[in-house]
């Protein structure tokens, strides 16, 4: 089928040969991750939402400013940031434990 599929697409010259499997468990370790991402999401954007709608100010100032610093940054600018900055973090943190 996946043979099929390729030439329709006009890839004849790529080969799947004993890639099946492989992409299979690809394909169902990235459905697996998409829903963990999904699941994260909603339950922190429900934090976050009920936080911006609480009565408290100690809640509802944190929440409005992460949401107005979140909104003015471009999504690219902040994905170079977390990545970046995630990976100097990981890196210490793996030193730090011998690892």
């Amino acid at each position: 089928m996946l043979e099929n599929l390729m030439q329709i697409l006009g890839l004849s010259g790529f080969s799947l040969k004993g890639f099946g499997p492989l992409l299979l468990q690809g394909s169902w370790m990235t459905i697996q991750l998409s829903f963990l991402c999904l699941l994260v999401s909603v339950g922190l954007g429900l934090i976050g939402a009920s936080a911006k709608l609480s009565k408290f100010a100690l809640l509802r100032v944190p929440a409005q400013a992460y949401t107005t610093l979140i909104r003015g940054v471009p999504d690219l600018v902040l994905m170079l940031l977390i990545f970046y900055s995630l990976q100097t973090w990981l890196t210490s943190l793996t030193e730090a434990l011998g690892w």
